[in-house]
């Protein structure tokens, strides 16, 4: 071959790799899918580069081969991809006798971006009864080039595809968030028979606490607080439709508590089929006669100061959706004339500090007892406050809600 011949030659094999990665790079501009442009790289790497037997796995989520020829299944199956690019750190003849499942395979291309690991070609195509200079061998650097940068454009794709659907569950979380605290009551009761104060902090963006103060009459007035098992969206879809279920009941007739806490129990059920339960107390309030029939639905125990006296209100039943038919339902009374009721959700006492410890109930006793005069807003700010002392900017643990009333 003429000095001429020689040149003409790389010449040619200049401009075509050039032409490759343009055709490449166009592809990736073009916002081509990711099976195509696997199937480019196929192409170049088969019909143009000459190469026989490959295998080119992908590291997602977890490492799979994403593309291949000249292989059988039952050989990607076999090659550990993760255990080999522990092993190769740069291009390498992988030699015989290496292991058993790279028989055939003659260099390993692993691909780094950042020192991350993202893929792993084998290239199998030096036959040693050919008298020619094999594929690999004289495409070597062009084929680690082409291999990165398919591979870093794959990786963009699915790290794009990932963020996409990561802004999007933000953008439902927002929404769902916004939508939940169109449904947590606003406007609570503030005149000379009865005052009410509350406070809502969820864990995440959602939560599946709920506290409302519901008039159903000119004396009367539904008091409720509940707790859905676990957290997150499916706990505040959850609770959403118990609390269109109460107050469509409580609004719509007036069931006695114990048929009404059965009715709820099974839409509970039905809804969550076992899979989670709801707590709930519930006070039906008669501001004419100064008193209040509750049942407590495994709910942690509202307290009720009155006349200098603390007493907790427990009696009532076990939790929601945990079984078809309640064992029983126990109904309870309590006289609030001039006293201060105080609900809240268990996010509040077993919110931890650093050294582990429990906000715990007395606590809330204490801040009852001090402050129960100044009103139901200064009980709950005052509350808070000892609340956010104790966590010291700790993550929250779970949800919490928190309804103070005062009557008359």
């Amino acid at each position: 071959m003429t000095r001429l011949d020689r040149l003409t030659e790389r010449l040619n094999l200049k401009e075509f790799q050039l032409r490759a990665l343009l055709d490449v790079t166009k592809a990736i501009n073009n916002n081509l899918g990711h099976d195509e442009l696997l199937q480019l790289y196929a192409r170049i790497m088969h019909d143009e580069l000459g190469i026989t037997r490959l295998m080119l796995f992908e590291h997602g989520q977890d490492w799979r081969c994403v593309q291949a020829f000249g292989a059988d299944e039952g050989a990607q199956r076999k090659v550990d991809a993760a255990a080999l690019m522990e092993r190769y750190k740069d291009i390498q003849f992988i030699g015989a006798g290496t292991a058993p499942e790279l028989a055939g395979f003659d260099i390993a291309v692993p691909v780094f971006h950042r020192e991350q690991p993202l893929a792993l070609l084998l290239i199998g195509d030096i036959d040693e009864a050919e008298q020619r200079m094999s594929p690999t061998v004289k495409h070597m650097n062009f084929i680690q080039t082409l291999t990165n940068l398919i591979a870093v454009a794959v990786e963009n794709k699915r790290l794009g595809k990932q963020a996409l659907a990561q802004e999007r569950d933000k953008r439902e979380l927002e929404l769902a968030a916004e939508m939940q605290m169109m449904l947590i009551p606003r406007d609570l009761p503030n005149d000379e028979r009865v005052q009410a104060a509350a406070w809502y902090q969820p864990h995440r963006q959602v939560g599946g606490d709920y506290y409302d103060v519901i008039a159903t009459g000119d004396d009367e007035l539904v008091i409720c607080v509940a707790d859905v098992s676990g957290k997150g969206m499916a706990a505040a879809l959850l609770m959403s439709n118990f609390q269109a279920t109460l107050r469509a009941k409580v609004q719509h007739g007036e069931l006695p508590l114990d048929r009404l806490v059965a009715e709820l129990n099974a839409n509970v059920l039905e809804r969550a089929r076992g899979e989670r339960f709801i707590t709930l107390f519930i006070g039906r309030v008669d501001l004419a006669k100064g008193v209040m029939h509750f049942v407590n639905a495994g709910h942690n125990a509202p307290l009720l100061l009155r006349d200098d006296a603390v007493s907790e209100l427990s009696t009532g039943s076990i939790a929601l959706g945990m079984l078809p038919e309640l064992p029983f339902v126990l109904e309870g009374k309590a006289n609030i004339t001039r006293g201060t009721l105080l609900c809240y959700t268990d996010g509040l006492v077993e919110q931890e500090d650093a050294a582990g410890n429990a906000f715990e109930t007395p606590a809330i006793r204490r801040t009852l007892e001090l402050f129960q005069a100044a009103g139901p807003k200064a009980v709950n700010e005052a509350l808070i406050a000892t609340f956010e002392a104790h966590r010291a900017g700790l993550p929250y643990l779970d949800d919490i809600a928190l309804l103070t009333c005062r009557f008359s």
